[in-house]
């Protein structure tokens, strides 16, 4: 992005916030007059404008790294094809491009501003003969129509269901199977809790018993992978397969 376009979207979204009153109460206003993933896209934008490294969670080194060792150890090798979702501004997906075989990494994200940022980083580490996928998810839901009947040998939502409402959730397992093949695996990251409970704006926790409810309701079986995942501030990790995939 040229340099006068970038301090022209900075003051953008700083004079927004400063209009509002606190980045809390900016966040607020945002999800109070749009739906959650439009106003989750938003905000993701202006903070990816400001930092983008920690735009989408921080730990940048740390969680890139570990995302792919996760997956590496479980079994991704570089003739395989990996779907990313929600990948953000790259933070696991340059590690992954770098090691998959060109044209197997594919990543999408509702924010914009992450896939512009993805698409520069892609530029700027020499990975443009990887031929990675990034593209926006346009209407912003989980039914991967975008996609059109691609399906991916391993799948990774890291921090992403944290962030997801009850009704994207059940969106999400009604239609993960379309982008999976037989023997595909699905990683996904959750905030762990007894009940449901919506602890921030845009923070979830879920109970182990509803995520695996739910994989069963269409055809899945889960299994929880967190002691093999240590994640900073203790996101569980669970591999979702189509049921009898794994025995």
């Amino acid at each position: 992005m040229p340099y006068m376009k970038y301090m022209s979207n900075v003051r953008e979204i700083v004079k927004r916030i400063l209009s509002w009153g606190s980045p809390e109460k900016y966040v607020r206003k945002l999800h109070e007059s749009k739906k959650y993933l439009e106003a989750y896209s938003e905000h993701t934008d202006s903070r990816i404008t400001t930092e983008p490294h920690n735009a989408i969670g921080g730990s940048w080194e740390e969680m890139g790294k570990l995302q792919f060792d996760f997956l590496v150890k479980r079994g991704l090798r570089p003739h395989h094809t990996l779907l990313d979702v929600g990948c953000g501004t790259l933070r696991g997906g340059r590690h992954f491009i770098k090691y998959l075989n060109a044209g197997n990494y594919t990543g999408f994200d509702i924010s914009p501003k992450a896939i512009e940022y993805g698409r520069k980083l892609v530029e700027e580490e020499r990975l443009t003969d990887k031929i990675p996928v990034l593209f926006v998810s346009e209407e912003k839901n989980l039914k991967f129509e975008e996609l059109r009947g691609k399906t991916f040998d391993f799948l990774l939502a890291q921090s992403v269901l944290t962030h997801l409402p009850p009704e994207s959730i059940e969106e999400l397992f009604e239609n993960i199977g379309k982008v999976m093949k037989e023997k595909s695996s699905f990683y996904f990251t959750y905030f762990d809790g007894e009940r449901y409970k919506h602890f921030s704006i845009e923070d979830f926790r879920y109970p182990f018993s509803h995520l695996e409810s739910l994989a069963k309701e269409h055809g899945f079986s889960v299994k929880d992978y967190s002691n093999e995942y240590p994640h900073p501030i203790g996101q569980k990790m669970i591999e979702v397969v189509r049921h009898g995939a794994g025995l």
